[in-house]
């Protein structure tokens, strides 16, 4: 097995790398599937898909130069608010895995049900939605005590904490497994829609490597749709290449619910909407993580692929100025001759007169 999977040995200048923000799962099976398939080597990319790093965050490495793509949340909308010069290029995840989960023996059925409680999340960008949800419904800090995550899955059953934050393709089949029932809390259930997993970049990568980019995605999104339809050969692909601490049960469950928040049927694969980008930079700014004045133009690709290049635009420019030349010498050329046709006419006038 495998933690680190490419395509080739490619030389350095040439290799491209793909942060993932987790562990290897069917969370990333789109990526896994174009690479296994040749999707990326039809388009002429040496690939190598690249786990969670422990220390820093996808985008930190993407902006390090460590890679050139990596996978991220909503977060990249907070990122380009604050300046940070990345653009998103396909949005895997339509709708966000980001929920409360609760023991349904707690009783804790809405966020109006945790006053008091003890919440354990992440107290930063990553659980946004949920601090936004809250916000919504008229809770404070105050109204519950906040637990830092430990990223461990057995604190409801323990009773440290009354309720926990935890990705619904995923955790909740922990649950299940073991027969314990549990509520899910989902932002999206009080109006809070942000994207999940995103593909992005840096913009200055994009702009010198306009077609690798679209190739990339072109690649990536093939190998989603075939993941989509064959997520048992995806789930066995995993199991026998990748290091993964999941059992076949445990992919499957996530690939089904993976599946659901990726909309295939119903939303073009990879598609986004830049007013919903819109809404959740307003949330990011009501929070008061992101700047007033903070703007998220360029976050979208596409807005790189309308530019002109320069030197259309300077040759426009030259043409311009010569059919400007062109037209203010023809009519300075039809100037000087109409002087000259009334100078010879008053010439004539007087030769005229004398006839009378």
């Amino acid at each position: 097995m495998c933690s680190v999977c490419n395509a080739a040995s490619p030389p350095a200048e040439d290799a491209i790398v793909l942060q993932l923000k987790w562990k290897h799962q069917f969370q990333f099976a789109g990526f896994y599937a174009a690479l296994k398939e040749g999707y990326f080597a039809d388009e002429g990319l040496n690939v190598t898909i690249r786990e969670v790093d422990k220390h820093r965050s996808a985008t930190e490495v993407v902006l390090s130069g460590d890679a050139q793509f990596g996978i991220t949340d909503s977060s990249v909308v907070l990122a380009r608010l604050e300046g940070q010069p990345l653009v998103v290029v396909a949005a895997i995840f339509q709708h966000s895995p980001m929920v409360l989960l609760a023991l349904d023996s707690s009783e804790i059925f809405s966020p109006l049900e945790l006053k008091n409680k003890r919440v354990m999340y992440q107290r930063n960008t990553d659980d946004a939605a949920l601090l936004a949800m809250f916000t919504k419904l008229g809770l404070t800090e105050y109204d519950h005590t906040h637990v830092a995550h430990n990223f461990r899955d057995d604190v409801l059953v323990s009773g440290n904490v009354d309720a926990m934050s935890a990705y619904a393709t995923d955790q909740p089949y922990i649950y299940q497994e073991k027969h314990i029932p549990v509520n899910i809390i989902a932002p999206i259930d009080y109006g809070i829609d942000f994207y999940g997993d995103m593909l992005f970049v840096e913009e200055g990568f994009l702009r010198k490597n306009k077609e690798k980019v679209l190739a990339f995605r072109r690649a990536s999104l093939k190998g989603w749709k075939y993941a989509i339809d064959h997520q048992q050969v995806m789930v066995e692909w995993i199991l026998a290449n990748l290091n993964t601490d999941k059992t076949r049960a445990h992919l499957l469950y996530e690939a089904k619910k993976t599946v659901r928040l990726i909309q295939p049927k119903t939303i073009d694969l990879g598609s986004f909407n830049a007013n919903k980008f819109l809404g959740i930079a307003e949330i990011y700014k009501q929070l008061g993580f992101a700047p007033l004045t903070g703007e998220i133009a360029g976050i979208d690709y596409q807005e790189y692929y309308a530019e002109k290049p320069r030197y259309l635009v300077l040759l426009f420019n030259i043409a311009l100025l010569v059919v400007l030349f062109w037209v203010c010498l023809m009519h300075y050329k039809w100037l000087r001759k109409e002087i000259v046709m009334r100078q010879l006419a008053l010439r004539k006038t007087p030769f005229l007169a004398k006839h009378y």
